[in-house]
């Protein structure tokens, strides 16, 4: 009896003990492993820059300020790459007058120059400009001052300015031309003085007019060269 006892004894413990841990298992189930790793890698994204550009500024321009004359009712060349002005010759011009075959064939006025040539020269090219500054009284400049393209005559030059026809047909053609230009306001007291037509090769000059009755006139003047081939 003692030994059947202890059996079940025995067998009781076993199914106590199977039971806790079976119930155990099922109260705390395993946690499933996450791996890990000592290296995190980074998806590497390339970032396209945008196409389209961003808008260029205009560059400024540099304001130009123009250069003054110095003499007032005397004519400047305006070099316009320097961004200067140069003076022309000062030169005296007489007043003859000539008649021919005592008046028959007319009568000429013309300007005579000393020297067939300017010393001051200027090669040829468009829109040749040149700045005059007058003491403010001037209305129109246009009636004076001319503009005269001289002819190297005898070791001179020389220009018709009047000429008066006689009984007689004369011949003789006339020295030189008498050129038209038109004058722009700059500022103040300055004008811009400009051309029609380009000035071709020769001697030219500016006459101050305004009493005719002179016999000696101030010529600025200087002369164009052909522009040589490069």
């Amino acid at each position: 009896m003692n030994k059947n006892t202890a059996v079940l004894t025995f067998c009781l413990i076993l199914f106590i003990c199977h039971f806790g841990i079976h119930a155990g298992a099922q109260n705390n189930p395993k946690k499933k492993q996450v791996p890990r790793y000592d290296t995190i890698i980074v998806k590497h994204v390339t970032v396209t820059k945008s196409s389209k550009k961003s808008p260029v500024k205009p560059a400024l321009k540099r304001e130009i300020i123009l250069p003054v004359p110095e003499f007032i009712n005397q004519p400047y060349y305006y070099d316009r790459d320097g961004n200067k002005l140069i003076k022309l010759e000062n030169a005296d011009a007489l007043m003859i007058t000539k008649k021919k075959t005592l008046g028959l064939k007319g009568a000429k006025q013309f300007l005579s120059m000393a020297d067939p040539s300017s010393k001051i020269r200027f090669a040829s090219k468009n829109d040749i400009v040149f700045f005059i500054k007058t003491s403010g009284d001037v209305i129109d400049l246009t009636s004076y001052i001319k503009f005269y393209q001289f002819v190297p005559v005898d070791q001179k030059r020389e220009v018709t300015v009047s000429s008066k026809e006689g009984l007689v047909i004369n011949k003789e053609e006339e020295k030189g031309n008498l050129i038209s230009f038109s004058v722009k306001k700059i500022s103040g007291e300055n004008y811009k003085i400009q051309f029609s037509q380009n000035l071709e090769a020769g001697e030219y000059g500016f006459v101050w007019v305004k009493n005719m009755e002179l016999k000696e006139f101030t010529v600025f003047a200087f002369g164009i060269d052909w522009k040589s081939s490069d």
